[in-house]
């Protein structure tokens, strides 16, 4: 068998582009599971793979004596097919051995832990993009580096479609890195089969036959799940389109999660009343009730209990109402009942007509940008479009018993504040959580005496348990802490989420602080030795991925989810790489002017994307027309960051095997930093319009910069 060396060295590269973005989707999507993660922890996650993806470039450059061993690379597939299977296992495995089952996991816990478990790989696929590079240019004569970025952008093209468009539905996780075992075993095998190395060649094939083997009769995933929940027996998993729901048991009761967070039990009677009685009783009649998520714990048994006309319950993942139908009688099917599944706002923006008495609404804390949009001054105001006069509203807050600190007060006064930007009556009712309460018409704590005169039935929220005049004092004394001087939470500028995040943080005896300052000043202290070139390509990357998350943020605040769509994403910005740095860079002399306006093109583009965000977030466009501009755009960033990283290789004249290796780490690195800041510090604090337009001056400035260098080095 004989095939032209370029041609093998291009098949590897498209394999290991094919390989990491799967790898990628995969290990994110179970690191926020694991984790109970959010937007800080895609961003801390991305920003480690990148990191190390550019060390791992760095050091392919003084590995020159094995450029040109195809021995060598066929043992780095084989590396690279079976450590994703081993890193996804580690996540599981290791989540309970080194956190005690139940401990909160702090950020720096979460960042060390990234950082190991993936070090293997992200270092070996950087060292693996350099020793390509050199590679291919020896053998074809020419920088070909553009090309080697294009052919691993195809591969990750190719890879994600499979991935989000087929194997995601197919296949279970364990199963879809599986395959990726085979195809990389299969590499190894074919190479080393042309080198004459048949022996080896017949050995791999063994192994990989006994591995797959081994791999799907131990039924791995199970086993992986269920270190997740000592103690508890694994009734049931499945990976959905907005993330992995589990199903427990411990006695007789049967517990669910999903993405790790805990939702409910069948046995959640006092939390059930508690989260539709303290609104509902509140209005004289009420007929038609809107329920937002929570139907599938029992909450339509007590909105049942009043004399109702309909209830619309919303729930997005249809696979929690085909879980609870499975395991609790809690989903009830009759004429006035109607399940939808779909976005809650989308369903209010687009949808619905309908005027409601009462809005339960029954979602986690604002823990995440995705959960932010229902405390949000747009959902308000678009909700209060839908309410008769004098309808109830109710939305939770965790409970913080006996002390509320800064972060927790500043959380229940935006929140407050917020609603009574379009309610005149607001109250915040103590229980298992802080329910806040609004209307426009008259709100009272006497809950126990409300449900006394409408004669409802109730194991817990009723006249035996409940004393009004206790209720009445505990929320007089949380409503006189609030401050209304806190700043409103919008969609676009989620101060909740910021604040939420900071609550969090200070549960850990850890200064953040210095954290983010060290890595300010190492991020410095490696920009200020970079030439001019490099600086250009450095701030390019930090565009790349902040525009991504940014992209990936403004999607999630739109339509609610982004557990399969960050895969979808993912693969067009590649898509876009590949374009910019193949097609683009050959068409486009390469110069420094042209380098230039680049920046400044990649700075009007920034301004774009801000007025595009703002028309989307105002406007009421069709569904597909939606998706298609968020492909535009994340495609139209990665095709400005392709273009920009091939010319900036073509410019420098040093060896291909620098080249290949300082530009790759230096684009990674200031991915890495933009993805680190921007979802911990920069989007929170300012908002995703002011990032826009601050990224696209820091373009400006940039271009400006590099034109300037440029004149003076010559």
């Amino acid at each position: 068998m004989f095939i032209k060396p370029a041609n093998r060295v291009k098949f590897s590269i498209f394999i290991l582009g094919f390989t990491s973005i799967i790898t990628q989707i995969i290990v994110l999507r179970e690191f926020l599971t694991v984790f109970n993660g959010n937007e800080l922890i895609t961003g801390m996650i991305l920003a480690n793979w990148m990191l190390l993806t550019g060390l791992g470039a760095l050091l392919g450059s003084s590995l020159k004596k094995y450029y040109i061993n195809f021995n060598a690379i066929s043992y780095t597939h084989i590396l690279i097919g079976i450590l994703p299977i081993i890193i996804a296992f580690l996540i599981y495995y290791l989540r309970n051995i080194l956190f005690p089952a139940g401990k909160m996991i702090n950020l720096l816990e979460v960042f060390f832990t990234s950082l190991i478990l993936l070090a293997p790989f992200c270092i070996l696929a950087g060292i693996l993009y350099t020793v390509f590079a050199h590679l291919l240019s020896s053998i074809l004569k020419s920088n070909v580096i553009n090309k080697v970025y294009a052919i691993e952008a195809f591969g990750s093209i190719a890879g994600g479609i499979l991935f989000n468009f087929l194997l995601i539905f197919i296949f279970k996780t364990f199963f879809s890195l599986t395959l990726l075992l085979i195809i990389n075993f299969s590499t190894a095998i074919i190479q080393f089969y042309i080198t004459d190395k048949k022996a080896i060649a017949y050995v791999t094939s063994l192994i990989t036959i006994l591995l797959t083997l081994v791999i799907i009769t131990s039924d791995l995933e199970r086993k992986a799940v269920q270190l997740l929940y000592p103690n508890q027996e694994l009734i049931y998993f499945k990976d959905t389109a907005y993330g992995k729901i589990v199903v427990t048991k411990t006695a007789n009761q049967y517990n669910f999660y999903e993405n790790g967070n805990f939702l409910y039990t069948n046995n959640n009677n006092i939390q059930n009343e508690e989260n539709v009685h303290y609104a509902m009783s509140q209005h004289a009649h009420p007929e038609n009730v809107l329920l937002i998520s929570g139907g599938a714990s029992g909450m339509l048994h007590e909105i049942l209990k009043y004399n109702i006309s309909s209830v619309d319950y919303i729930e997005q993942n249809k696979n929690l109402i085909e879980v609870a139908e499975l395991y609790t009688s809690n989903i009830i099917h009759q004429d006035n009942i109607n399940i939808i599944h779909n976005d809650a706002r989308l369903f209010l923006k687009n949808k619905s007509d309908k005027k409601y008495d009462v809005v339960l609404v029954s979602l986690p804390d604002p823990t995440s940008v995705q959960i932010n949009r229902y405390f949000t001054l747009e959902f308000f105001e678009e909700l209060k479009k839908h309410l008769n006069e004098f309808a109830i509203v109710s939305i939770s807050l965790s409970s913080v018993s006996n002390y509320m600190g800064e972060q927790s007060i500043n959380i229940n006064s935006s929140i407050f504040s917020t609603l009574k930007l379009f309610f005149q009556s607001v109250t915040i009712i103590p229980g298992g959580k802080n329910y806040f309460i609004a209307s426009d018409g008259h709100l009272s704590t006497a809950i126990a005496s409300l449900i006394e005169e409408k004669k409802i039935k109730n194991e817990y929220v009723n006249y035996y348990y409940l004393e009004d005049t206790l209720i009445s004092k505990e929320s007089k004394l949380i409503e006189d802490i609030i401050s209304e001087d806190i700043v409103i939470n919008n969609d676009f500028k989620p101060v909740v989420y910021y604040f939420q995040l900071h609550y969090w943080l200070s549960y850990f005896k850890v200064n953040y602080l210095i954290f983010f300052a060290i890595l300010i000043v190492f991020a410095v202290l490696i920009i200020v030795r970079l030439n001019y070139l490099n600086f250009g390509l450095f701030v390019t990357g930090f565009t790349a991925s902040s525009l991504e998350l940014i992209l990936i943020i403004a999607f999630q605040v739109i339509y609610g989810y982004t557990y399969q769509m960050m895969g979808i994403i993912i693969t067009f910005f590649m898509a876009g790489l590949m374009f910019g740095s193949l097609i683009l860079a050959e068409r486009i002399k390469v110069r420094i002017k042209t380098y230039s306006l680049i920046q400044y093109t990649i700075g009007i583009f920034s301004i774009l994307v801000t007025l595009t965000l703002l028309l989307l977030r105002s406007s009421s466009l069709n569904v597909i027309l939606v998706h298609f501009i968020f492909i535009v755009l994340i495609s139209a960033t990665g095709m400005l960051t392709g273009l920009q990283y091939a010319i900036s290789s073509k410019l420098r004249i040093v060896s291909i095997s620098q080249i290949a290796a300082t530009t790759y780490a230096t684009d990674l690195l200031g991915s890495a930093l933009g993805a680190v800041l921007v979802t911990s510090f920069i989007i929170p604090f300012f908002g995703i319009i002011k990032v826009t337009l601050i990224i696209a001056i820091l373009n400006f400035i940039t271009g400006l910069f590099v034109l300037i260098k440029s004149k003076n080095s010559n």
